[in-house]
């Protein structure tokens, strides 16, 4: 079990005891009040502290079900992992037990991507050539050319990355570590060829040729002041 996947645990155990608490302590309030017995005008309300905490259990209930989904989304992603080894960074769609859980198109998941293509082309000459000497009352098996083009790409685009991300680190300048080492800039671990700003939205630096960083053209700032704080970073003036 993972520390996640703990912590979420002990947080729904902790409201479902809260909830139990808050409900027996409601209904002891209530038994002290005489059945049946009405508010007097011009008197405090006899009830506000039974409906207050009735009140709260409803809040509560409503927290237990949806910390209860986060826990299953949790478990739901640790067993895709288990079940898929080679997959190191996981997509994840949606908040609850109904997510849909897959693999990143990750740097960190060439290795699942290239066993994935290896299958596939194996399955796909299969296919084809159960196709090839099939009778005429067999059915055409389905054959998969158009994916395997597809993941096929995106190995060798993420191959590249990896590549030259590599390349990249082992060139760099002492003022591109420098912000680095501050945390003034953080790399993407999906694709590590880009550093994004910290406390900027979506702007990111690249490394040239010299190891020194320059404006990325995909994440570049659009704002005067997101140019400004990027100036400053990079010590060259962002148009």
């Amino acid at each position: 079990m993972s520390r996640k996947l703990e912590l979420s645990i002990g947080k729904l155990e902790r409201l479902r005891t809260e909830v139990s608490e808050t409900y027996e302590s409601a209904r002891a309030e209530s038994r002290l009040i005489p059945f049946g017995q009405a508010n007097i005008i011009g008197r405090p309300n006899i009830y506000k502290g039974v409906q207050a905490k009735y009140a709260k259990v409803r809040k509560l209930l409503d927290e237990v079900d949806k910390q209860e989904q986060r826990v299953e989304k949790i478990e739901k992603v640790e067993q895709f992992k288990e079940d898929n080894e080679l997959i190191k960074d996981v997509h994840v769609v949606g908040k609850s037990r109904y997510a849909t859980v897959g693999a990143k198109t990750s740097v960190n998941n060439v290795a699942y991507f290239e066993d994935k293509l290896a299958k596939m082309i194996e399955l796909n000459e299969a296919s084809k050539a159960h196709n090839k000497r099939r009778k005429a009352d067999e059915p055409l098996y389905k054959t998969f050319g158009t994916q395997i083009t597809a993941l096929r790409r995106k190995v060798e685009s993420l191959k590249a990355i990896e590549s030259k991300s590599k390349d990249d680190a082992s060139n760099i300048s002492e003022s591109a570590q420098r912000l680095i080492d501050d945390g003034q800039v953080r790399q993407w671990l999906k694709k590590p060829i880009y550093y994004f700003v910290t406390g900027l939205r979506k702007v990111a630096l690249e490394l040239n040729e010299d190891g020194e960083f320059i404006v990325s053209k995909r994440y570049y700032p659009s704002s005067a002041e997101d140019k400004q704080t990027v100036s400053m970073l990079i010590g060259k003036e962002v148009i």
